[in-house]
């Protein structure tokens, strides 16, 4: 279904034909219109930002019987191609898919835009992901969400003509997915809903919650201190045990005179980041806290800073500069990354004429 979405997508962003039937068909179509929320053309899949995820497939599911019409136009129109785009489309195995996939997503939406955030709260995301949790594990367990998902995936199939049916089982087929059932509303419940909510509760319970003893040290961020308590101080030395030397009463007494020295600061120049912290740590004063911030610094839970940069890449590193050695990308990825950060142009002009003789006069020395 993903795949499907993302080809068709290409197909209508990449081609000015395309483009100018689906608008076409969007102003004669009141319904979608209103639907699609001022959309005016579909949005392309991203593989890691699921909040991405979630508009596309939004924007889909809402504008598809506008992309039904519009690919049998093209069709009429001797596109060869929009034919092999309709026919996967006009299928209930797909619209299923579809329907529970974008309802999910946009439960984690929220939680995937928070944990993308360059000053991400770990503790917040720990509690937003647990509520996350507990929603989907709900829905997966209950039945009435499932019977609206399915009502609803029967009403869009309804717009394009699509007949609600599962695929045919046969006991030869070791390959296919042979639900024994009896009707397609519990093929689709069993092959479709509940092995893709298994699926990303997992995924939650991996990736954040069983990691979530270790984002108790963003307690010791000054901000959070007035949270900390005991408890916690002693959680987080268990948990960074093989990152601290130290023992548990010498750690206890670091964590004394942390709180202390940032009780005699102004409540209003705390800070309020790992990376703040860090600049302000003295490690020879605080040495199993700057150990235990800098694990913790080092093991984000999402990967959207290094997404980012492979984004910046692609942007600086295109063709007319494929010859870009090493150290000019270098400079100019810093370049893009600290862009709020004042240039003193004089200081530059001024190193780089003093670098190394050159023919040209840049300083004018009186």
């Amino acid at each position: 279904m993903m795949d499907v979405v993302q080809q068709i997508a290409f197909a209508f962003h990449f081609s000015a034909k395309r483009i100018d039937v689906f608008k076409e068909e969007v102003k004669e179509n009141d319904e979608a219109k209103a639907s699609m929320e001022k959309r005016q053309k579909l949005q392309t899949l991203c593989e890691t930002r699921w909040a991405s995820g979630a508009n596309a497939l939004f924007t889909f599911k809402a504008s598809l019987e506008v992309i039904d019409g519009a690919l049998h136009r093209l069709a009429n129109m001797s596109d060869t191609k929009a034919r092999v785009y309709t026919c996967p489309i006009e299928r209930f195995d797909f619209i299923l898919p579809l329907i529970v996939c974008e309802h999910v997503l946009q439960i984690l939406a929220p939680l995937s835009e928070m944990l993308q955030s360059k000053a991400s709260d770990l503790i917040e995301a720990m509690k937003e992901t647990r509520a996350v949790y507990a929603v989907i594990q709900n829905e997966r367990n209950y039945g009435a969400v499932w019977d609206a998902l399915y009502e609803s995936a029967v009403q869009l199939a309804a717009t394009i003509g699509v007949e609600p049916l599962s695929p045919r089982c046969a006991g030869h087929q070791l390959h296919c997915n042979n639900t024994p059932v009896d009707s397609t509303e519990v093929y689709g419940k069993r092959s479709v809903l509940c092995p893709f909510y298994d699926h990303v509760l997992q995924e939650l319970d991996d990736r954040f919650l069983q990691c979530s003893e270790r984002f108790m040290a963003q307690h010791l961020v000054p901000s959070n201190l007035g949270n900390l308590t005991d408890d916690m101080v002693m959680q987080i030395y268990q948990t960074f045990s093989a990152d601290i030397p130290a023992q548990a009463a010498v750690f206890h007494t670091e964590i004394k005179r942390w709180i202390a020295r940032w009780l005699l600061e102004d409540p209003g120049n705390l800070p309020s980041t790992l990376q703040n912290t860090l600049h302000d740590i003295n490690p020879n004063l605080y040495p199993n806290i700057f150990n235990v911030l800098s694990v913790l610094i080092s093991m984000p839970v999402s990967i959207a800073s290094a997404e980012r940069s492979f984004s910046v890449m692609r942007r600086m590193k295109s063709y007319p500069r494929s010859t870009v050695t090493t150290e000019r990308l270098s400079g100019l990825a810093m370049f893009h990354a600290h862009e709020d950060m004042g240039v003193d142009t004089e200081a530059v002009v001024r190193d780089f004429a003093q670098g190394k003789s050159k023919r040209l006069v840049f300083l004018f020395n009186n």
